[in-house]
C-alpha cells in the first residue's frame, strides 16, 4: 500500500510539473492578442517587478523563502481585487478554483476558470491585477523561482 502511495504521489509530481507554458489550458484562457502581450512580457529586458506580497499582503501569504523559490499563497474571495503586481516565472497548484478575471496592463482581460487541483506553469507576467467574479474563494498555491544556480 505504501509503494502504492509513494507510487501516485510520484506520478502525480511528475505531471503537474509539466514546464510547457503552451499547454491546452494557456491555450484556452489566451487570445492570440493577449499571448502576443505575454510573449513580449517574457522577452522585454526592462521587466518591472511588483512583489505581490508588498502590493497585495491581504491576498498573498509567504509560506516558504530561500535563495531558490519563494512559495506563497494566493486568496481572494468573491468580489474583491488585488493590487496591480508581477511574477517571476512560476509553477501554480490551484486549492480551491473560481472564475477571475485578470486585468492586463495594456487594457486587456482575461476570464480564467480555475479548475481546483489542476497545476501550470508561467513565464514571467508583467504588471496585472485580478478580480475574482465567482462565487467561491480562489486559492491557489505560486513557487516563484528565484534562482536555478
Amino acid at each position: 500500500m505504501t509503494r502504492l502511495i509513494s507510487f501516485v504521489a510520484i506520478c502525480y509530481l511528475i505531471t503537474s510539473c509539466n514546464q510547457n507554458p503552451k499547454s491546452t489550458k494557456d491555450k484556452d484562457l489566451l487570445n492570440s492578442d493577449t499571448s502576443k502581450y505575454l510573449k513580449s512580457a517574457k522577452t522585454d529586458t526592462t521587466k518591472l517587478e511588483i512583489d505581490a506580497i508588498k502590493s497585495s499582503p491581504d491576498n498573498f501569504k509567504l509560506l516558504l523563502e530561500n535563495e531558490y523559490v519563494r512559495v506563497i499563497e494566493y486568496s481572494l474571495k468573491p468580489g474583491q481585487k488585488d493590487i496591480p503586481h508581477t511574477h517571476p516565472a512560476k509553477s501554480s497548484y490551484v486549492v480551491s478554483g473560481g472564475k477571475l478575471k485578470v486585468y492586463l496592463d495594456n487594457g486587456q482581460t482575461i476570464i480564467a476558470d480555475e479548475e481546483t487541483g489542476t497545476a501550470s506553469w508561467r513565464d514571467y507576467v508583467g504588471k496585472h491585477f485580478v478580480e475574482n467574479i465567482g462565487s467561491t474563494t480562489v486559492t491557489i498555491i505560486l513557487t516563484e523561482i528565484k534562482s536555478l544556480k
